[in-house]
């Protein structure tokens, strides 16, 4: 019998939160009528993120340890992905800096008929708390590029809550090559590609401080990142022939 529902959290040197996250993502479902597991990728930690989530691991029934070696969130969250065989699959942030139980609309939506569902802070309906302007600022700039370079038509690319249907992640996921924070763009480019039905959805997101995001860094390497995507695909990098 196949698991309803995988959530996958990709995490580096999050030892400070993510026993807390996997407490109440466990306890929340743990409510629910359907199957379900967890699994946590740590991208190379250099704390005891992993040591951690291995103690949760033999506490928590449902809950798994993926070590990988560092190279990224993308990385991180591709190897998790596709080690996973849920029906749908749940991308969720270590931060979980959306509430849990709006996991719920995800899933209703999904059952609509949508091949990927993604959380978003920017359409109507959705509420952003305490975030900084400057990491405001820098999201707004970033998805005017990536609607002008790469993929239109999406108000939030980068939001870390995103739903997949099991077999659309294993073909987006298994076409991935993007290993930093600018894979979330190449994968919708790619569901774009393979014309999946993809459906924004408004949620509540809370700034958690001591992100992982570096404002200046960071956009440097997504942008780069959203530009090798196009020059690969006009490459003909990308084996597209094949359809879900």
């Amino acid at each position: 019998m196949s698991t309803f529902l995988s959530i996958v959290i990709p995490a580096f040197n999050e030892e400070a939160r993510i026993g807390a996250t996997l407490d109440k993502v466990v306890e929340y479902l743990s409510d629910q009528p359907y199957s379900w597991d967890v699994t946590v990728v740590d991208d190379g930690s250099s704390d005891a993120t992993a040591e951690l989530v291995d103690e949760r691991a033999k506490e928590l029934d449902g809950v798994r340890l993926e070590r990988i070696p560092h190279a990224g969130k993308g990385w991180a969250v591709k190897h998790g992905m596709l080690s996973t065989s849920g029906e749908y699959r749940f991308m969720c942030d270590a931060d979980l800096a959306m509430p849990i139980h709006l996991l719920a609309s995800f899933l209703e939506r999904m059952n609509e008929g949508f091949d990927v569902v993604l959380g978003s802070r920017q359409v109507l309906g959705a509420r952003r708390y305490d975030e900084p302007f400057t990491r405001h600022a820098m999201g707004r700039v970033f998805n005017g590029f990536v609607r002008l370079a790469a993929v239109g038509g999406y108000a939030d690319t980068q939001c870390g809550f995103k739903c997949f249907r099991g077999q659309a992640a294993d073909r987006l996921f298994g076409l991935q090559r993007t290993k930093g924070l600018g894979f979330d763009v190449e994968v919708l480019y790619l569901a774009r590609k393979q014309d999946l039905r993809v459906l924004e959805i408004p949620i509540d997101w809370y700034h958690i401080r001591d992100s992982k995001v570096r404002v200046g860094v960071d956009s440097f390497s997504m942008v780069r990142d959203t530009l090798r995507v196009r020059l690969r695909d006009l490459r003909g990098g990308y084996d597209l022939k094949a359809k879900i």
